[in-house]
């Protein structure tokens, strides 16, 4: 079976033809209007998912990241993780670590009433030093990791934070101790593969990304490789209980994300910036 390396690899080095289209800067915003359980007053949330800053996302991309999520006018924001690259591993191009005071300024920008949240990815824990880093500097620039922990961010929504399943040790029981029933419950877990652990939790939502929707969608083939164990089950959007082919036990959504792991390259598949206006139930 192709790799995700190989089979990037392969397609950057196909044809100009399709690199023209394979456009990895652009964006778009998607608006999602939706009942969120045991929410009492609406509530907006932006997501930005899989930043992957380093040798192909640098400053600009995130600074216009996040004057798009500003101009939304966000109650609440949150990172669902993959800040930096760590997967580039190709031996005939080195590049040296990210200049993390570049990230920082950007995300720094960042503001909401209700606060600015992150959960870690398996590619922050690729780079150990730069985690380090970013978990002590981010706080600093108004972003408040939840590393297994929950915080009330308003009386009626208590949101919660697991670490990367890949890499870290996430405790979703620990994320959701302090919740109280009957509230509405918003849930981060970097990679969706973890929704299975939040059977039998109260989690009114999951928020998640990780598989870029694939990164590469070939018609009639689809994305020949997801870092998933339910190869293309989540490659983006809404997951409701029971019906997706993974069948996650709360309901999801699946962000594409904003960067680009491997190569510099997406195809069929734009990144995407997440506006969620969430209702009372």
């Amino acid at each position: 079976m192709l790799s995700r390396r190989r089979v990037l690899a392969l397609l950057a080095l196909g044809g100009g033809a399709l690199l023209a289209s394979a456009t990895p800067y652009r964006f778009q915003v998607s608006r999602h209007r939706r009942v969120l359980a045991g929410l009492e007053r609406p509530v907006r949330v932006v997501q930005l998912s899989d930043l992957h800053y380093g040798p192909f996302i640098r400053a600009g991309s995130v600074r216009r990241w996040v004057e798009a999520a500003l101009a939304e006018g966000p109650d609440l924001v949150v990172i669902t993780g993959d800040f930096i690259e760590s997967g580039l591993r190709l031996p005939w191009l080195r590049l040296g670590p990210p200049d993390l005071e570049g990230l920082l300024a950007e995300l720094g920008r960042l503001r909401a009433s209700l606060g600015v949240w992150a959960v870690w990815g398996n590619h922050d824990h690729g780079l150990p030093q730069a985690r380090r880093f970013l978990a002590r500097h981010l706080p600093r620039h108004g972003i408040e990791p939840l590393t297994n922990r929950g915080v009330w961010v308003r009386d009626d929504l208590y949101l919660s934070g697991v670490d990367d399943y890949w890499l870290g040790e996430a405790d979703p029981k620990a994320a959701l101790a302090g919740y109280r029933k009957g509230k509405a419950s918003l849930a981060l877990a970097h990679n969706p593969d973890y929704w299975d652990f939040y059977f039998g939790l109260p989690v009114s939502l999951a928020l998640s990304g990780h598989t870029h929707g694939g990164q590469v969608y070939l018609p009639g083939v689809g994305a020949p490789w997801t870092p998933s164990y339910y190869g293309q089950a989540y490659l983006g959007g809404w997951y409701s209980p029971g019906l997706s082919p993974a069948s996650p036990p709360v309901p999801g959504f699946v962000s594409r994300g904003l960067g680009v792991t491997g190569l510099p390259l997406r195809l069929n598949v734009p990144a995407e910036l997440v506006v969620f206006d969430f209702l009372p139930g």
